[in-house]
This record gives C-alpha cells, sequence and structure tokens, in this order.
C-alpha cells in the first residue's frame, strides 16, 4: 500500500478518501452525516465494519467525500483504516493504491526539495481540511512550483 510522508503531514490528508471535493462547508456535512450513520451502525466487529463499509458502493460519494470518513476526537479519520484494525478493511472497496499527484512527485524529488516542500506547507498554516482540498486539486503542488521557479 503508497504511504507518502505528506498523508500525515499538516493534521492528516484526507484527499484519497474522496475526489472533487465541493467546499469545506460541503466536506463538513458529508462528514457530519457519515458520522450519524456510523454511531447508528455502531460497529464493534469485523464484519459489522464491512457491513458500515458496504452499506453503500464505493463510487456513490456525498459531497465529493468518501461515505466511510468519519470524524472522532476533531479528527477526520477512516474506520477501515489498518491503523485501526492491524487489518486493512478499505481493501476491495476504496484505492488503497493510490497517491495523489504531488504525493506521487514528491517521492522522487531529493531530500532538499522534500524538507522546501514540507516547510512551504507549514507556512501555509492550514487547517487538515483546506490542506487536503490543496494537495486533491494540486494547487500546492502548482504554488510551490511556481515558488521554486520564482527563485531561480
Amino acid at each position: 500500500m503508497p504511504f507518502s510522508p505528506l498523508c500525515q503531514l499538516n493534521g492528516g490528508c484526507m484527499g484519497c478518501c474522496g475526489h472533487d471535493f465541493e467546499s469545506k462547508e460541503k466536506i463538513k456535512q458529508a462528514v457530519f452525516k457519515n458520522n450519524l450513520e456510523f454511531k447508528h451502525a455502531d460497529p464493534k466487529t469485523e464484519e459489522q465494519f464491512i457491513q458500515f463499509r458496504d452499506r453503500r458502493p464505493s463510487r456513490d460519494l456525498r459531497n465529493g467525500v468518501c461515505r466511510n470518513l468519519v470524524e472522532e476526537q476533531g479528527c477526520y479519520l477512516c474506520p477501515l483504516h489498518p491503523a485501526r484494525h492491524g487489518k486493512d478493511l478499505r481493501i476491495g472497496h476504496c484505492d488503497t493504491d493510490y497517491l495523489c499527484k504531488t504525493a506521487t512527485l514528491f517521492e522522487n524529488w531529493s531530500e532538499e526539495k522534500k524538507k522546501k516542500f514540507i516547510a512551504f506547507v507549514e507556512s501555509k498554516r492550514l487547517d487538515n481540511t483546506d490542506y487536503s482540498i490543496r494537495m486533491d486539486n494540486d494547487s500546492l503542488l502548482k504554488e510551490f512550483i511556481e515558488l521554486e521557479k520564482s527563485l531561480t
């Protein structure tokens, strides 16, 4: 399963948990509704988590957001993630091989360029929702590239 340090940067990116996010407010609305469904399902066993996962097709997004993305203790997370179960319950439902364009390019950058990008992102002081939106739509990447060009 692909992983990039960018996935955990800035409070965590949820760019792989949906696509074409409509707006920050629409994301919050979607996650709120997902939370209601998750609390109603109240999964405890692996089978119940899978039933929750399969309640809707994987491409049936709510406001551009995966219906499995929930909020716990102020953080957006996937209750199917292997960090929770030790087993990846997203397999067969989600594209667990997905890496955004920025993370894909980042892997091939020099360590110096990686550090510059991370410092660039941190200087933006974005919350994780804005960070996720800007990673998903490639605007952070585009801005970073333009800044690099202007400095050379």
